[in-house]
């Protein structure tokens, strides 16, 4: 099975980023809840400053 986030970290970030925000609005039809996008949302952070940083 392929790989479906891309390898580029620029890629990643933007794939990250979508995932995210698509997520977060359509928590019900994914059949999340916002508790389950916390660990997820509480990594991007660190991710999404490292990633500028470097």
């Amino acid at each position: 099975m392929a790989d479906y986030i891309p390898g580029p970290d620029a890629s990643s970030q933007a794939w990250q980023s979508n995932f995210v925000t698509y997520a977060n609005a359509n928590l019900a039809a994914l059949g999340l809840t916002a508790a389950d996008m916390t660990p997820i949302t509480a990594a991007q952070s660190p991710w999404v400053n490292g990633f500028t940083a470097h």
